[in-house]
């Protein structure tokens, strides 16, 4: 069902439709009622915030006030928390601890109260925190949406891109969805569509380690691919897990089906799967972030054959939630089908909004 969607204008049109969609799922959830606010966070500068505390990822801390809303706060302007509720707390070295959050009375502490007694732990090591109770879906997940236009009116070229992101991290897995698609249009030369969605899932271990699976559904005119589409699973580690970095690499195996462009005729084939990611933060206004996705995939099947998917993105905060984002992309194969190139590279500006 899904290879016949994908035929031709299908990819996009399938990619597009799971952007607006998911999309429109996710910002039009209703928020719950909202609770008590019995929860205490106290910042650098003096000031104690009454609140909800949500959640700790990526260098943020998010928080739920009466008269602000939804917060974030930067973690490393927040010198001690107390909370009733249970928290899963992870640190920089992958150590996790569950209990409630004590004053500690002293700043840069953070006291926990486990089940068998307590720990003060640095809050400089700690990277993740997370309630055990269960929040709305907003609170669960964190994503973007985008969408750009490029035109040059010299060739009467124009260059639409569009993209959606979620994730969600729990103490044991963390899963993350994205698609992307882009539609080069040019008078006097066909059109040419590149279009992807992956789902990617981690199952979390002790000392920064996890097994991963992934799934990718993807489209390349410029490399003569129709529908691609590939299973793997692999293990990996983050080999730095900070509030400013995460740096993560991945090795498995992928079974890939393959349509190419001019043949009706599906090739199946077996590649090693090698990836390694890392995400750069700054949250000081403006809020910046840095990201670099590199994949590799040596054929197992077809021995000389690699192909390979870059990807890089730089997004700056232009308001709140409001961003500007400049994308560079890049895929590669050496041994590609006679209709298409070796490489296919684009470079794509775009606005989005954050959740």
């Amino acid at each position: 069902m899904i290879a016949k969607k994908c035929k031709r204008d299908g990819p996009l049109t399938y990619a597009m439709s799971c952007i607006i969609l998911l999309s429109v799922l996710v910002l039009l959830v209703p928020q719950h009622a909202a609770a008590a606010k019995n929860d205490f966070v106290w910042l650098v500068n003096g000031d104690r915030i009454t609140c909800d505390i949500k959640t700790l990822e990526r260098g943020r801390l998010r928080v739920s006030t009466d008269s602000m809303g939804t917060v974030q706060l930067e973690w490393g302007d927040i010198v001690r928390m107390s909370s009733a509720d249970e928290y899963i707390i992870e640190l920089t070295n992958g150590e996790r601890f569950l209990g409630s959050l004590v004053d500690s009375g002293q700043d840069g502490q953070l006291r926990v109260l486990l089940a068998g007694g307590e720990v003060l732990l640095n809050m400089a090591e700690v990277v993740w925190i997370d309630p055990v109770k269960e929040g709305t879906l907003t609170d669960l997940w964190d994503g973007h949406v985008s969408f750009g236009l490029d035109y040059t009116k010299a060739n009467n070229s124009s260059t639409f891109s569009g993209s959606f992101g979620a994730r969600r991290r729990t103490e044991d897995f963390q899963v993350g969805l994205s698609a992307t698609a882009f539609l080069r249009s040019q008078d006097g030369a066909s059109d040419s569509r590149r279009a992807d969605l992956e789902i990617e899932y981690r199952r979390l271990l002790l000392r920064r380690r996890f097994w991963a699976l992934v799934g990718l559904l993807e489209r390349n005119d410029e490399l003569g691919i129709d529908l691609r589409s590939l299973a793997g699973a692999g293990y990996g580690r983050f080999l730095v897990q900070t509030n400013r970095s995460l740096w993560s690499a991945t090795a498995g195996v992928a079974v890939v089906n393959e349509q190419r462009a001019g043949d009706e005729a599906a090739e199946n084939q077996i590649e090693a799967y090698l990836n390694t990611r890392h995400e750069y933060f700054l949250h000081h206004s403006p809020k910046t972030t840095f990201n670099t996705n590199l994949t590799l995939f040596p054929s197992l099947t077809d021995p000389g054959r690699l192909r390979g998917n870059l990807g890089f993105y730089l997004r700056r905060e232009l308001v709140s939630d409001l961003f500007l984002e400049l994308r560079l992309y890049g895929s590669y194969d050496n041994e590609p089908p006679q209709e298409g190139g070796k490489s296919d590279y684009g470079l794509i500006s775009s606005l989005g909004y954050s959740f």
